[in-house]
């Protein structure tokens, strides 16, 4: 294969920012109200009510968790059985659970991307429609399970309400009675009832009502033992923390769950509910990951033992597939860990321990690049989330590096064993991460940028709320004593602040350039498409000097591409011999995904959908092509009336028409170079690219040249494209001079028509005309209706629809044309790049 498996991984598709910019002010206003609850709070006394949390309220705690997940296991089963998709338990457990895993610590909101179900469900073999499906179903019994749980807490615990919050008893149980309607209503609501009827809707809300319950529970049971408050009304806090959360779209609810805890339930000390809130994270969020993480490397390893040396022969295993993201969030979570523990005071008890052994700059130098450490670990998760190879190692590294400062700056083994169990369970995870991609080859995607610097900013917030109590000085800087806290957290937050600052900057200002790639001789390639089987006639934009090309292991077969962004986008289907394409296109695909880039297809035709399909890509129609039947084509009859008059007041006018051969091109080179130029000073245009040919002597002189000479001068010529088989020809660069008829390109079109036709062809394609015939129903896709409204109102800017009605007077029939990408939403970006692509750049893609 000639694609290049090191090409790097460009930016996806751009999102929306402001979900980012939300997200970021949620987090801002969470860290406020935090810090407003905990004035003059002790963390040392964090540290030890966490130290001192009962064994028989963490195994309760754990207990819950366990209860909580095991019923999203049974809520999935139960809502595809009643969807006639019904998989066995033992194949939903795991991929149920690995869903619960990280949808809970990555959210599924538009922030963090692609619903998190849905493409887990997808390894159950579920299209995605079925899994929109699922999901959907997931999200209303969870919302009706949540709202049945604090209606009857409500109603039950009313009592409560007034002591705590100053809310009447009896607004409380009117609050209760409206959420136990809105449970009732849903219940009793036909049209919302979906598959299994009013039984199957009682079934899955109560799962999901014991699912909150269970995960509720986890919480409660860890409590401090002096929090005035019963389950039954903690319940409601909860869930309005959970949904509050989920609005803020941030990963996780990380930070506003923790402020409408700290707002809500009543507790004092706060130190005793900072710490059961740090429990409560670690116990369902961080222990679910770890399992999931331990469950995906027992399997990776013994089905790819063999291979850990390779590139990952699983790399579609179930396993390997989402190990990736668990192990992301991971190393996230491990970078965030070992910067928390950078930012705050060291128990004094080991510090004191590791003094009489190392000495006092060892431990000073030691906590500085614990929290380098962790900066690089955050970082590293994105690679490590895009299946990078480079990734792992470095994060190998990291871990290992992570432990051993952990210890030498005055730390308890305990502290450094998460690392450990990270850095053992990623270890037997390799065959997950097999794409060559360099790791400084990648861009940090807008949301990895967002969680880093809201890490930073949690974490410096922290270190300063921990050491207010000390007055600043500018020496502290720079003092060095083994009780100098402030000092050692001073020099992490201005070495990790300033490094990331550093990064943050070259990530986004540095360009990225694909290696450049040899390309095979353009003698092979006119051979390939000569020899092909399939080949459409813009099978000759190969010859234009612009493409990539992805070839067969016989070398008679190709895909021809470029990059963009971050995608591979084929232009065109593949050429080549029939049996060979099926193989051909999977094997892009893996080069495209080995090099962690999204594929497209641009201007595929009807037959190619099934193909597309089957790799999993969306397909969003773009126009039409005219195509002329040219067995039907002639001059005859009242319908071809205009034609015909045309061509015979040309014939008149002195307009002839003549197809030079290739070998006789070179001779009129330069008269054609002479009138290409006049065109483009004429029409202000520049030359395109990618998907239309230019006029280049080294291209053109590849094809048949359709002229048309007045009084034996050319004044007008096109570039014709064979087709394989002589079944189907094409028109490409078409300009003439200043000093042609009105009517000469009607006059070139016509006699190339009548010539294809005596030549033997079938069928004759005039190109396409964008947006045309996209549906404006109400029902169809937005990308779909607003592609519609541009081609009836933006005619001002480009003449859409009349480039369709100037092709329709030869009465072609118009075929559909389709562009495929990754999935839905990046469809507006693959246009954009094809558009770049076309344009031959950014700066040009507003010329004509």
């Amino acid at each position: 294969m000639s694609a290049d498996r090191n090409m790097p991984q460009d930016d996806p598709p751009r999102r929306n920012p402001v979900p980012v910019l939300l997200a970021l002010l949620a987090f801002a206003a969470a860290i406020y109200a935090i810090h407003g609850k905990l004035d003059h709070l002790s963390m040392h006394q964090v540290y030890a009510r966490f130290g001192a949390l009962a064994w028989p309220a963490v195994l309760i705690a754990l207990a819950g968790m366990l209860a909580s997940y095991a019923m999203a296991v049974l809520r999935d089963g139960l809502t595809l059985r009643h969807l006639g998709l019904a998989r066995s338990w033992r194949e939903l457990a795991f991929i149920s659970f690995t869903a619960q895993a990280i949808g809970n610590s990555l959210g599924e909101a538009e922030l963090t991307g692609a619903n998190v179900r849905t493409r887990i469900y997808g390894g159950l073999g579920l299209s995605e429609d079925e899994s929109a499906a699922v999901s959907r179903l997931v999200r209303i019994s969870l919302t009706v399970g949540a709202l049945a749980l604090s209606g009857l807490g409500l109603v039950f615990e009313s009592s409560a309400f007034p002591v705590h919050f100053g809310l009447p008893d009896q607004a409380a149980i009117g609050i209760g009675c409206v959420l136990l309607a809105l449970v009732l209503w849903h219940v009793g609501n036909a049209s919302l009832l979906g598959p299994g009827g009013w039984q199957g809707v009682i079934v899955r809300v109560a799962v999901s009502f014991a699912d909150w319950t269970a995960a509720g529970l986890v919480l409660f049971a860890l409590l401090p033992a002096e929090t005035a408050i019963g389950f039954a009304a903690f319940v409601p806090i909860f869930a309005l923390a959970c949904l509050a959360g989920g609005l803020s779209e941030l990963p996780g609810g990380i930070g506003v769950f923790e402020a409408v805890i700290l707002l809500l339930v009543p507790s004092s000390p706060v130190e005793g509910l900072v710490a059961s809130l740090i429990a409560f994270r670690v116990i369902y969020y961080l222990v679910p990951l770890a399992l999931a993480a331990a469950g995906m490397s027992r399997r990776l390893f013994t089905r790819h033992g063999p291979a850990l040396q390779g590139l990952g022969r699983g790399a579609g295993d179930i396993a390997t597939l989402f190990a990736p993201v668990v192990f992301g969030l991971l190393a996230f979570a491990s970078g965030a860990y070992l910067l928390v523990a950078a930012m705050t005071p060291a128990l004094v008890a080991p510090l004191m321990a590791a003094a009489r052994y190392l000495p006092l700059p060892v431990i000073e130098l030691s906590h500085f690049l614990a929290s380098i450490i962790g900066l690089f670990l955050l970082i590293v998760a994105n690679g490590l989330s895009r299946r990078l190879s480079h990734a792992w190692m470095v994060a190998m590294g990291l871990l290992v590096a992570g432990g051993v400062l952990t210890l030498t700056k005055g730390a308890t083994p305990g502290e450094a064993l998460p690392l450990l169990i990270v850095l053992a369970l990623l270890g037997l995870a390799r065959p997950a991460f097999y794409r060559a991609t360099p790791l400084t080859e990648t861009r940090l995607t807008p949301v990895m940028a967002l969680a880093v610097i809201a890490t930073l900013g949690a974490v410096i917030w922290l270190g300063l709320f921990s050491y207010q109590h000390v007055e600043y000085r500018d020496d502290l800087w720079w003092q060095v004593a083994l009780e100098g806290g402030a000092s050692r957290f001073l020099r992490a937050a201005g070495g990790v602040s300033v490094l990331a600052f550093l990064y943050l900057a070259w990530n986004w200002l540095r360009p990225l350039h694909a290696p450049p790639e040899e390309a095979p001789p353009m003698d092979d390639i006119r051979q390939i498409i000569a020899d092909a089987d399939m080949a459409r006639p813009d099978a000759a934009l190969a010859l234009s000097g612009d493409m990539r090309f992805h070839l067969s292991p016989s070398r008679r077969s190709f895909i021809m591409f470029s990059v963009r962004g971050g995608h591979w986008v084929a232009m065109g289907e593949p050429v080549g011999l029939a049996e060979e394409i099926p193989s051909l296109v999977w094997s892009f695909r893996e080069a495209a995904d080995a090099a962690g880039a999204g594929l497209v297809f641009y201007a595929i035709g009807r037959d190619f959908l099934p193909m597309a399909v089957e790799l999993g890509l969306a397909v969003q129609k773009i126009g039409e092509t005219a195509i002329v039947p040219l067995e039907a084509f002639s001059l005859e009859g009242p319908d071809r009336a205009r034609l015909r008059q045309v061509y015979n007041r040309a014939g008149r006018d002195g307009l002839s028409f003549e197809v030079v051969a290739p070998a006789d091109v070179p001779a009129h080179m330069d008269r054609l170079h002479e009138i290409s130029e006049q065109w483009l000073d004429a029409h202000g245009g520049a030359e395109k690219g990618f998907s239309l040919g230019r006029f280049a002597p080294d291209y053109i002189v590849n094809f048949p040249i359709a002229i048309a000479r007045l009084d034996g001068e050319i004044v007008a010529f096109a570039n014709l494209w064979p087709g394989a088989g002589r079944h189907e020809i094409a028109i490409d660069l078409m300009r003439f001079s200043a000093a042609a008829p009105r009517a000469v390109m009607d006059y070139l079109f016509i006699s190339a028509m009548l010539w294809a036709k005596e030549a033997g062809y079938q069928r004759f394609d005039l190109g396409m005309a964008p947006l045309s015939g996209l549906e404006a129903h109400r029902l169809a896709p937005a990308m779909t209706r607003v592609g519609a409204f541009l081609f009836e109102h933006a005619n001002a800017v480009y003449g859409f629809e009349g480039l369709r009605a100037y092709k329709d007077k030869f009465h072609p029939v118009w075929e559909p044309l389709y562009l495929a990408a990754p999935n839905a939403r990046a469809l507006p970006g693959a246009l954009a790049d094809v558009a770049i692509l076309t344009s031959g750049g950014l700066t040009r893609i507003f010329h004509k």
